[in-house]
């Protein structure tokens, strides 16, 4: 059902390219993550 005014004309996502997207994020988040705990960990070690 589509309401006026609305733009429903792209298909439905499969469930695994959900999956899929979340997994991206969930990599991309730790990589970042680690690159900035090893950033500090360097400045720490430089610092003193």
């Amino acid at each position: 059902m589509q309401v006026e005014g609305t733009v429903d004309d792209r298909p439905q996502r499969r469930v695994r390219e959900e999956v899929k997207d979340g997994l991206a994020v969930i990599a991309f988040t730790a990589a970042a993550s680690s690159a900035l705990a090893v950033v500090l960990v360097v400045l720490t070690a430089l610092a003193n």
